[in-house]
């Protein structure tokens, strides 16, 4: 039994040929935007997840342990895609500033952003894992650097290496920290 030919004589194609081809195309448009959709609800409940006033536990700042003292000292905030260091503590990227995660990847990439101070605008490249409902881990590549593709901070790496557990939500307070530019931040009396 022949085989029929999609292709007329000539070389011409048959409006068999264009339904079949438009078809494909429609549905790959369509996995395409529920793909996107899929990697927006997946970063919304990562940032959800990562939200509220987290401990560190331990870190390794370029191949040395962090003191158990600094460790103890180093309290993050994370509000959505914002984080402030409320004391200075001299383990994290930057004092404040945003943040935006792909969760689509492995590992989960972040990407830090400095708000003000001389660091303002300065972006920090890392990868995350959310271990459980209390428990993460980051680590981060020198600022301006390449992004970590592992989670380790050798000696000459230039990277810290933090473990996070939560100790509470977003504390509220009187005045809230709004963001009115990315680098900028201002204080208002919350109402």
């Amino acid at each position: 039994m022949a085989k029929r030919s999609r292709m007329r004589p000539g070389g011409s194609i048959t409006p068999a040929l264009i339904a079949m081809l438009l078809v494909a195309g429609i549905a790959v448009s369509a996995a395409c935007v529920g793909s996107d959709r899929a990697a927006r609800e997946a970063a919304q409940r990562d940032y959800k997840r990562l939200s509220g006033t987290w401990q560190l536990t331990r870190a390794i700042v370029d191949g040395q342990p962090v003191p158990e003292a600094q460790v103890k000292a180093t309290v993050l905030i994370t509000d959505g895609n914002t984080f402030r260091f409320p004391q200075a503590s001299g383990v994290g990227t930057h004092p404040a500033g945003t943040f935006t995660i792909n969760p689509s990847t492995l590992p989960n990439q972040v990407d830090s952003v400095a708000i003000g101070g001389p660091n303002a605008g300065q972006v920090t490249l890392g990868i995350f894992e959310i271990i459980d409902d209390t428990h993460k881990r980051a680590c981060w590549g020198p600022p301006g650097g390449p992004r970590p593709t592992e989670f380790a901070a050798p000696p000459g790496s230039r990277r810290i290496l933090q473990y996070w557990e939560k100790i509470g939500p977003v504390p509220r307070a009187n005045h809230t920290q709004v963001l009115t530019n990315p680098f900028e931040m201002k204080t208002v009396m919350a109402s």
